[in-house]
């Protein structure tokens, strides 16, 4: 007998298969220079309206490529410490305080992600509904990890000190 869709539960892994996609999809935003469609004239404009001294086309390409190295960097390590946490499977309690502190820098990987988006919408003042779902997304991994974490605090009652 199969089981409905909507009736299913989350999986165990949910929060690293989401959070795989999710790194896959912000790597493509990147690619995409976030949204910015005109580099070009988005520095002219600066330039017209009195918000930079000259037309600075090397500081906004390197802004742009720190904010993409920043993103990836941080995702990647959001994937990797949901990995090394889901590998430990605890059996006492410093392995489950050790996996507690995967899912906790998890969390701070994925608040460093809004972090950096926010910074770019700031600096190129791009269109903030752009960067709404991903947002959300990165909001929803959080939203997984923290319950994962609860399951966890089940097991460490079972646990030895």
């Amino acid at each position: 007998m199969s089981v409905l869709a909507a009736d299913r539960k989350e999986s165990r892994y949910q929060s690293i298969v989401f959070a795989i996609d999710l790194q896959t999809r912000l790597t493509d935003f990147a690619n995409r220079d976030f949204g910015v469609k005109d580099f070009k004239r988005f520095i002219q404009l600066r330039y017209a309206y009195g918000k930079d001294d000259e037309e600075n086309y090397s500081k906004y390409r390197y802004l742009l490529q720190d904010c993409k190295t920043q993103l990836n960097r941080t995702a990647a390590l959001l994937t990797a410490n949901l990995v090394a946490a889901k590998s430990i499977y605890p059996t006492a309690i410093n392995e489950y305080n050790q996996r507690r502190e995967y899912q906790n820098s998890a969390i701070a990987n994925a608040n460093q992600l809004l972090i950096i988006l926010q910074r770019t919408i700031d600096i190129f003042e791009v269109d903030v509904n752009a960067y709404e779902p991903y947002v959300k997304d990165i909001n929803r991994e959080i939203e997984l990890i923290k319950k994962w974490r609860q399951k966890d605090n089940q097991i460490k009652t079972h646990l030895k000190g």
